[in-house]
């Protein structure tokens, strides 16, 4: 069985009870009732939503909560015994937490271009790309910009670099349609 059916069967699988389940929390107001805030990380405060769920909040959130690394030092990756050894995202903001993962970064296939840019390209060899479970996107019949303007923390319209500064070509998808289980 191949890793990617491995993890697709695990995924459907695995139970996880809440003490064992993390995420990022509202604020509540004075009557207990949820805001429109979440709580801050890494020394920033509480916000609505500017750093906490995005991008690098994700990773900011899983250093403090799972690992206790509190302050500026949360928003940095860590050392391999204090990341996660799975990740699973499906869009760009989940960039920085699925390539932090130590052994599989799991990407579901929505079209996203940072993100099957970074999963296509594979730099790592540890990233596994599958289909939506359900209602899976046809193939994208033109490769992702990822040399030109896939980088989504910009706003999009740079290149996508691999963490030793060089341009990741672009990518075509090969990974579409029907899931492997």
């Amino acid at each position: 069985m191949t890793v990617r059916a491995r993890l697709a069967s695990a995924f459907f699988v695995l139970r996880i009870d809440a003490r064992h389940t993390i995420a990022i929390r509202s604020v509540r107001g004075r009557r207990g009732r949820i805001t429109t805030r979440n709580e801050g990380c890494g020394g920033v405060p509480a916000t609505r939503g500017e750093a906490i769920p995005h991008i690098d909040g994700k990773r900011c959130w899983t250093n403090q909560e799972i690992y206790g690394v509190h302050g500026a030092a949360a928003w940095r990756r860590q050392d391999p015994r204090h990341r996660t050894a799975l990740a699973a995202g499906d869009a760009d903001t989940d960039v920085t937490l699925v390539g932090d993962a130590t052994g599989a970064d799991l990407v579901l296939n929505r079209d996203k271009s940072e993100l099957m840019c970074r999963a296509y390209d594979d730099a790592d060899g540890r990233w596994v790309i599958n289909p939506m479970f359900i209602g899976p996107l046809p193939r994208r019949p033109e490769p992702y910009p990822c040399a030109t303007s896939a980088y989504h923390a910009s706003g999009g319209g740079e290149p996508v670099l691999r963490d030793d500064g060089s341009v990741v070509p672009d990518q075509k998808d090969t990974v579409y349609g029907t899931p492997v289980y």
